[in-house]
């Protein structure tokens, strides 16, 4: 079969030159970060700026304008590079709009504060020269952006410092540099939460292949991003220490098939913990991605619906794929809905798998997980191992009308099918008695609940709750 006889090493060939690509972007990137542009540089001398007090310095290239006329009428021109020294410390101002001129960047070398309650615009001046323009955060010191909306303009990470993003908006990215926040270098744990995230024409949030950052992104919504559908996923970060994915909802553009979910990398086998819970990602080339090794890698409770806008179902379509040709990778699935993906989840390599075992000693081990019309080419695969590992998949619901170890055979390709790959232990199956494959009408308008306890007023595709009974849609 081609998906085992050769597809994965071409494959793992093209993937291992994306990421060499991406590590010889990021050198450049910061080889071009100390090219002498016209630029403003400030005095280092414990001074707190302000995009007014910069206006008022004639060779700082800040123009502010005021247009009482326009739904936000302060208004800024960038009109050449700005930056804050190392001694001193940006404070920005609430409720303006700051107009870049083209390859534009405002660099933060001090200490900065984005914190604010209405909220300012990032834009380009010109929409047709809008390449290159972003705010480049490259300190020692902690930073917070709040209510802060990016349009076009970039945000980019370097330095120890941790940077956290609250509540804000990113669209339409330019892709002049790797995705709308990216973060060039490692650095202290951050935190994206509660942010917006579409139309980005490469990735949402990325970060080097060189870099191992920690981060947590909590409560974000991504949309169409990847927009110019190129092999990179909506979320496309390199594994670190603590790395956190949860309560996100990921929707992909069926007309991009390139574009994947989520992605995370390890090609210089960083130490990695790295988990996945609570999310909704539909619509993609592929849900969830691991190339390279992921010391611990754990998704729980996640949506991974219709991922299969791959055109060729050797190159991608997975609901879950883990792929580690190095053998250090131990992965735990629990408690996931996957459905109508080309694949259910796909095993290459790796060093210890589980999906599911009756005497596991921990709630990552407890299965749950429920597949349900994963396939190409006519045949069903909820579960294709791919390895020699032996893979324990016990107490799950799989796609099939009748959860009997027969049907169940049918939906798992491993060493029954082919002698040279690990064996699949699924047996048992998950006790379905409570869990009714039908469309429930609630009765007295009583509302549905999904498996995060949310109400709905009709069903969503996966797994609800009415009358205190599991329903899958």
């Amino acid at each position: 079969m081609l998906f085992s006889a050769f597809f994965v090493p071409l494959q793992f060939k093209k993937i291992v030159l994306m990421e060499m690509k991406r590590f010889c972007l990021a050198i450049l990137m910061v080889m071009l970060s100390s090219v002498t542009y016209a630029q403003y540089v400030t005095n280092g001398d414990g001074t707190t700026y302000t995009l007014r007090s910069l206006s008022e310095i004639e060779e700082s290239g800040v123009e502010y304008i005021y247009s009482p006329n326009s739904i936000c009428p302060h208004i800024y021109h960038l009109q050449k590079n700005i930056v804050i020294d190392a001694g001193d410390k940006f404070v920005m101002e609430d409720d303006v709009r700051v107009e870049f001129f083209e390859n534009v960047v405002l660099v933060i070398e001090g200490e900065s504060d984005f914190k604010l309650t209405r909220g300012s615009t990032f834009i380009p001046y010109d929409d047709e020269k809008a390449s290159g323009t972003s705010i480049r955060l490259n300190s020692e010191s902690d930073v917070t952006f709040e209510n802060c909306y990016f349009m076009t303009v970039g945000l980019e990470k370097m330095g120890d410092g941790a940077l956290n993003v609250r509540n804000c908006h990113f669209t339409d990215h330019h892709g002049s540099s790797a995705a709308a926040l990216y973060f060039m270098d490692s650095g202290a744990p951050s935190l994206i939460e509660g942010c917006y995230f579409a139309n980005c024409q490469k990735a949402a949030i990325g970060s080097s292949a060189n870099a191992s950052q920690p981060m947590t992104i909590r409560s974000c919504t991504f949309s169409y991003n990847s927009a110019a559908n190129n092999n990179v996923p909506q979320i496309n970060i390199t594994a670190a220490n603590k790395l956190l994915i949860e309560e996100n909802t990921v929707c992909g553009n069926p007309e991009n098939n390139m574009v994947g979910g989520i992605g995370i990398s390890n090609f210089f086998q960083f130490e990695s913990d790295v988990e996945i819970r609570r999310c909704l990602i539909q619509d993609n080339r592929y849900g969830i991605g691991l190339v390279g090794p992921a010391d611990n890698f754990y998704v729980s409770d996640c949506q991974l619906l219709n991922n299969k806008y791959e055109s060729n179902a050797m190159n991608g379509g997975s609901g879950i794929s883990l792929y580690d040709p190095y053998q250090k990778t131990s992965a735990r699935l629990a408690g996931n809905m996957i459905e109508g993906n080309l694949w259910g989840v796909t095993i290459i390599g790796c060093k210890d798998v589980c999906l599911g075992k009756v005497d596991g000693d921990t709630e990552q081990e407890r299965g749950g997980n429920t597949f349900k019309d994963n396939g190409n080419g006519g045949v069903l695969y909820d579960l294709y191992n791919n390895s020699t590992l032996t893979v324990y998949a016990q107490n799950n619901t799989w796609g099939v009308s009748s959860q009997t170890e027969e049907q169940i055979e049918s939906v798992i390709f491993h060493q029954h099918d082919n002698a040279s790959l690990g064996e699949v232990i699924f047996w048992p199956a998950a006790n379905t008695a409570g869990i009714h494959n039908t469309e429930h009408k609630a009765e007295n308008n009583e509302p549905y609940y999904n498996i995060y306890g949310v109400r709905r007023s009709t069903p969503v595709k996966g797994i609800n709750i009415i009358h205190g009974k599991k329903v899958v849609r």
